[in-house]
């Protein structure tokens, strides 16, 4: 990884108190099971004690203030003791999660892992209680064959609170834990470095390169941007301060510490960070600059697609047009508020979409294109189609034809054609082919290069305490000739 000749960043001198704080009292010893006992039995006598007491105003107040404190140590230990419960409803350790030296492929700068297998895990939402586990799953995650939770769940790869799940009509319940052992496929990615813009004791910033998320989601896990920093460069215990999507590029912050992560997300929310973004659209845009004030609300949940809508959080973005070649324009943005796809979707209300923008530029999608807030049909209708045109996206791969009528078998038949999972099984006793994985039984297909870059890049991001910023991205940068057409017209004039 290289650091720094590619992009700049600025930092005052004085660190905050509480950082600096936080950092010396990282090096304690974590207080033990015994110890927080004690400290509970001491606040309770403590109480005890107190309302013993008689005494003058002073000493009341001396109370109260003993007695909340004694208070406040009880709720602490309690949640405590109780998070550690819900942690150990978990049947697989946290290392089960991510596999380490997975066979690696460049082809064509593109950088391809080979299939392993992965646990994935989750806490039960609010909107998934009552309703049965292998429905959630079926509508919820959509890349995966209509009958994979029933299959996968008689199979035994679903675990429940520690406890292997076989039972496809179990209803989920508040508290619940899900466990699920998969064969992941992930989806390749430009084979980029990821350039370090600074590295403090508190903060460390990196100009993201475009086609990887941040942290893992869907398909993605080592091909991410915490993946890769873990698995090339061995750096881990990162907090994310911000997000970009995937293929957007630029500025991206981490907290090595939870007061760092504290503090500066307050500022996040309060609206103290300038932001500055760069992105190239379809047409010409105008000279002048533009403000669009537009709520933004979710569209679809699971797919996390926005639009503009008038039961939407509030949302600000500011255009202003660098240059245009005559088709084409690219922008500088700036934003004080910071909602999902909030660039994406106020461009699109203006009717200068991003170009090559496969979420809110698609004819199937939006028949009307969306400009001003014209969608042509309902929320629920546009919603629908968003998840139909992702289920039948794939990049076009073909299903192989047996791979259906299978899994109609399997989730129907009295009694399975494959043995189930014994609950011992570990990751180095699972197949390098797995029957009922959807992209197991695949016509493989080459990945489009559009698809992995967005033409949006995070340029500048800056509060009273920090500045960092990148150069332009190539695509940016304004071409000669378009300077020289550009300096003749105003000649002309």
């Amino acid at each position: 990884m290289s650091s720094t000749d590619c992009a700049s960043s600025t930092i005052t001198e004085s660190a905050p108190t509480s950082v600096v704080e936080d950092c010396k009292s990282s090096n304690k010893r974590p207080a033990t099971e015994r110890e927080e006992e004690t400290s509970v039995k001491q606040a309770r006598l403590g109480d005890s004690i107190e309302e013993n007491k008689g005494g003058s105003t002073e000493e009341e107040e001396e109370k109260t203030e003993e007695k909340k404190r004694s208070e406040r140590e009880i709720e602490r230990v309690t949640k405590k003791k109780e998070r550690v419960a819900r942690q150990a409803k978990f049947a697989f350790d946290a290392d089960d999660d991510i596999p380490m030296s997975v066979p690696v492929t460049i082809r064509n700068g593109v950088r391809h892992l080979a299939p392993y297998w992965t646990v994935y895990r989750t806490r039960a939402k609010g909107r998934w209680f009552g309703r049965k586990l292998v429905d959630v799953f079926s509508q919820e995650f959509l890349s995966t064959n209509v009958n994979y939770a029933r299959v996968a769940t008689r199979l035994g790869r679903i675990w429940v609170n520690g406890k292997q799940m076989k039972d496809v009509d179990y209803v989920i319940q508040n508290g619940d834990t899900m466990e699920h052992w998969a064969h992941r496929h992930e989806h390749p990615i430009l084979d980029e470095e990821i350039r370090i813009v600074a590295d403090t004791p508190s903060l460390f910033v990196v100009d993201k390169p475009a086609s990887m998320p941040v942290h893992a989601c869907g398909q993605y896990q080592i091909h991410t941007i915490l993946g890769q920093l873990r698995e090339r460069y061995g750096i881990t215990g990162l907090r994310v301060l911000h997000r970009l999507d995937r293929g957007t590029s630029g500025i991206l912050m981490f907290a090595r510490d939870y007061e760092t992560d504290k503090e500066f997300k307050g500022t996040l929310k309060d609206g103290e960070w300038k932001k500055e973004y760069v992105c190239k659209v379809h047409g010409v845009f105008p000279e002048e600059e533009i403000e669009v004030k537009q709520p933004i609300g979710t569209l679809s949940l699971s797919m996390g697609t926005q639009c503009i809508r008038p039961d939407g959080k509030h949302a600000l973005s500011r255009f202003r047009r660098m240059w245009t070649d005559g088709k084409e324009s690219v922008l500088r943005v700036e934003i004080e508020t910071g909602r999902t796809h909030q660039i994406r979707v106020h461009l699109q209300y203006l009717g200068f979409p991003i170009v090559n923008d496969k979420l809110y530029n698609d004819p199937d999608v939006w028949p009307k294109g969306g400009k001003g807030a014209d969608f042509g049909m309902s929320y629920e209708e546009l919603g629908e189609r968003v998840q139909a045109a992702h289920k039948a996206s794939l990049w076009h791969e073909t299903v192989n034809e047996d791979f259906v009528s299978k899994m109609e078998r399997l989730a129907t038949q009295d009694e399975l054609e494959m043995a189930s999972d014994v609950p011992e099984i570990t990751r180095g006793q699972r197949p390098e082919y797995d029957p009922i994985c959807l992209s197991c039984n695949v016509t493989k297909k080459e990945v489009p290069m559009d698809h992995f870059r967005l033409f949006l890049h995070c340029l500048h991001y800056e509060t009273t305490k920090f500045n960092f910023s990148t150069p332009l991205p190539k695509w940016a940068v304004q071409p000669t000739s378009t300077v020289e057409g550009e300096e003749r017209k105003e000649s002309s004039v």
